[in-house]
């Protein structure tokens, strides 16, 4: 498979859009024609004034001629990076490096796609879901969304909007209390999804999120007889195990 050729150009940040949480969605517009081309799944990096890059998964599904791309960032008010990122975003003109990332969609495959996120890791899974659902032939497509508070889901009516007779979606809080009125799924992301086992076990899964998050998930998965080989992130590569 013919891996796309990383560049790097100048972009217009077209929109700042605060979501919920301190994530915002963040449009950014190409002087240069198109965007490179890239798969559903891959990352970008803005390049800061000094140099140090920042990687953010792409939320859109590559199209011909794109001309836009979103991006999902939450903004950390303790974070120095954070806040220069934020800086240099409402200046309005960034540089971007792309695309970057081994796990992705080139393709839907003739078998269930189980999308597991923590946070902002949906934007990731938002570009490969609606690549997918823009397949005829695909299979079922369950997403796992986790969030610490109902707050958290800071696009909540876009699962929903994507529901259907073979898109599943499971929202799953981690700190739910009482008073904040949630009826839905609650505990450790990974938990729900070996809850679902017999209705999953034969997919492939993709998993967004912190290195400590993600291999949990994968040990707890490994442990249920999920096939390791089966499992995709990017944390194996930018954050293998020793």
């Amino acid at each position: 498979m013919q891996i796309n050729q990383v560049s790097t150009q100048s972009c217009q940040v077209a929109n700042l859009q605060l979501l919920s949480e301190g994530v915002y969605r963040v449009i950014l517009k190409t002087h240069q024609g198109y965007f490179p081309d890239y798969w559903a799944g891959q990352y970008l990096e803005i390049v800061l004034t000094d140099g140090e890059a920042c990687a953010f998964s792409i939320a859109s599904p590559p199209v011909p001629g794109q001309k836009e791309l979103e991006l999902h960032i939450q903004k950390l008010s303790s974070s120095t990076n954070s806040i220069k990122l934020f800086n240099a975003l409402e200046q309005g003109n960034i540089s971007i490096r792309m695309p970057k990332g081994q796990c992705f969609l080139a393709s839907v495959p003739a078998k269930p796609l189980v999308f597991i996120a923590a946070g902002t890791g949906f934007a990731q899974m938002k570009s490969m879901i609606e690549f997918s659902l823009k397949n005829p032939g695909h299979k079922d497509i369950h997403l796992y969304w986790g969030a610490r508070s109902p707050e958290g889901f800071y696009m909540p009516n876009l699962p929903i909007h994507w529901a259907s007779s073979q898109f599943h979606y499971h929202p799953v809080v981690s700190d739910a209390l009482e008073q904040a009125g949630w009826k839905g799924r609650h505990g450790l992301l990974f938990e729900a999804v070996i809850d679902d086992k017999e209705l999953i076990i034969g997919s492939e899964i993709f998993i967004s999120g912190s290195p400590q998050m993600v291999y949990a998930t994968f040990d707890a998965l490994v442990a249920k007889n999920f096939q390791a080989k089966n499992i995709h992130s990017d944390v194996f590569a930018y954050a293998p195990r020793s």
